[in-house]
């Protein structure tokens, strides 16, 4: 029987094999408390590991979700949409800027990559081209 965690990271979830035999071990005596002891691990994962399996019917970890930090909203982002097509020479900041200082300069230029426009138009310049000519000296 499995005794310690299998785990090569703190930041790691416990394998499933460990979590099995944690659930097996509730199963056949009940007590959270005893479990954690047996098992090496905390009381209140014994406890959030048996309901998850009661809520989910799964033993597996939950997936990392990334939090939604998207200050803008749509009404925004065709704002700003709108702001780049009708003057598109505005810095990030006077877009900030027009965006009430909402968000930073940063997040601004995140936005105009996720709305695929470029800030800037630069036309092409015809650079000087010397001449066939040489001066003799």
């Amino acid at each position: 029987m499995l005794s310690q965690p299998i785990t090569e990271d703190l930041s790691m979830a416990y394998a499933m094999e460990f979590r099995e035999a944690v659930a097996r071990a509730y199963d056949e005596c009940g007590s959270s408390i005893e479990v954690a002891e047996q098992f090496n691990c905390s009381e209140s994962w014994v406890r959030r590991l048996i309901q998850r399996r009661r809520e989910t019917g799964s033993l597996a970890p939950r997936p990392n979700r990334l939090p939604n930090n998207n200050k803008l909203d749509d009404g925004d982002m065709e704002r700003l949409r709108k702001l780049i097509l009708q003057t598109p020479d505005m810095t990030l900041a006077e877009l900030a800027e027009a965006l009430d200082n909402k968000v930073s300069v940063p997040t601004v230029w995140r936005a105009t990559q996720t709305l695929g426009l470029p800030l800037k138009k630069v036309r092409p310049r015809r650079r000087a081209r010397p001449s066939g000519r040489q001066i003799a000296a």
